[in-house]
């Protein structure tokens, strides 16, 4: 069934998982001002960032049976209106414990966002718009991310740490308005539906969604590792200014919003394989050459165009990727393939920064952890292109298997 208003669910789903993305990073700047204000110390600060990160992690799993479940529209009124409420509560807390409250109940909340979004932006769209739906999908959520710490800046700066969670209610209250009117009766399955952890357990089963989802493990690794080794960089050997350093790091969500949109369009229109290798293969090229300069100062545009190319790379990788993930099972398992990929998206985002740091505990110099940091994130890239070749290898033979005569 296709649903007149598919493309305004897909916004309205896309602006749900850009207001999560944005939240994860927004309180990042917000710290020492809260823990100012209630007189906490650094490690109980830390408290703010992890009780929202941990109800996110934990409950990615569980989400994907609710979305498969129930109906989509009271799943996604509940989930976007509790995360807003969740935000309510942080900005109007008067003492810390509230405000942990509120930030955990934004971490339960988000885990359902992060979850549906993906789900039903592939369930409302036909399997030849599919690709669009994803690449417009992919590219809000990262751009969530990045757009973060510069909303969270200008906001501190005129308002105040209170309005880093005001900021999400009038997103929240668009979301809602646009779902009401385009994700009536939508739905991904039924109450009948199998256990959730049946489905996924299924679909690992199969190798083309397994490489798919270790590839997608490697490239969101390799990303979030190259934004932690980015910094020290930038400041310590390129000797750039923090506005131009702001600015220099935007080349990768830019080529990651931008190739991702037109990589969708170019899925549907001539199929993921050769975009899915190309993404891997780009990202791979832009991390080398950015391996060739990262230990001594160079241009500044010449640092742009090989973390642009980086970011072209992710991006046309991403939305060919999750389009076959997507695919892979039948309309009812989406919820359990969205909260897969969403985990390995969490996941991949701890384990860059995670590698990076315990490397580096082991290495005296500067020179040398700057070095080793780098091969880690290009040995990432390069199991993302082998992973990538081996989803499609697998996939090949598959429908190579089912088209073989059987024996007379």
């Amino acid at each position: 069934m296709q649903y007149k208003r598919r493309w305004l669910a897909v916004v309205a789903l896309g602006l749900s998982l850009f207001l999560s993305a944005l939240d994860a990073t927004i309180v990042a700047l917000a710290l020492p001002p809260i823990a100012q204000h209630f007189q906490l110390s650094d490690s109980l600060a830390s408290a703010v960032t992890l009780s929202y990160a941990i109800p996110l992690t934990v409950l990615i799993l569980p989400a994907g049976g609710l979305v498969g479940r129930f109906r989509t529209l009271p799943t996604f009124l509940i989930s976007v209106v509790g995360f807003g409420l969740g935000s309510l509560t942080c900005g109007l807390a008067p003492n810390f414990a509230l405000l942990i409250v509120g930030r955990v109940v934004q971490g339960c909340f988000g885990a359902v966002i992060g979850t549906q979004a993906i789900a039903v932006a592939a369930a409302v769209v036909s399997p030849g718009e599919r690709g669009r739906a994803m690449g417009l999908v992919g590219a809000l959520a990262p751009l969530g991310g990045v757009a973060g710490p510069g909303i969270g800046g200008l906001l501190l700066a005129r308002f105040g740490w209170s309005s880093i969670f005001f900021v999400n209610v009038p997103v929240c209250l668009l979301a809602a308005l646009l779902g009401i009117f385009s994700l009536r009766d939508v739905r991904l399955g039924d109450r009948q539906s199998g256990s959730v952890y049946g489905q996924m357990a299924g679909l690992l089963r199969r190798p083309p969604f397994l490489w798919g989802l270790l590839a997608f493990f490697c490239s969101v690794t390799a990303s979030t590792a190259l934004y932690f080794l980015l910094p020290f960089d930038l400041s310590a050997v390129q000797h750039i200014a923090p506005a131009h350093a702001g600015l220099i790091l935007l080349c990768v969500p830019l080529g990651m919003g931008v190739m991702g949109t037109l990589g969708g369009y170019l899925t549907d229109r001539y199929g993921a394989p050769p975009f899915l290798l190309a993404g891997s293969g780009l990202l791979l090229v832009g991390l080398i050459a950015l391996t060739l300069i990262v230990r001594s100062p160079t241009a500044e545009l010449d640092l742009s165009w090989r973390l642009l190319l980086s970011g072209i790379g992710i991006g046309l990788f991403t939305s060919p990727n999750q389009t076959r993930l997507m695919s892979t099972g039948a309309r009812e398992t989406m919820g359990a393939a969205s909260a897969l990929s969403n985990l390995v998206s969490r996941l991949g985002s701890v384990c860059g920064p995670l590698v990076l740091g315990l490397v580096w505990t082991f290495l005296a110099s500067f020179s040398a952890q700057m070095t080793m940091g780098i091969l880690l994130i290009d040995g990432f890239a390069l199991l993302n292109l082998l992973f990538a070749w081996l989803s499609l290898q697998r996939s090949a033979r598959g429908i190579l298997k089912e088209e073989e005569p059987e024996p007379a």
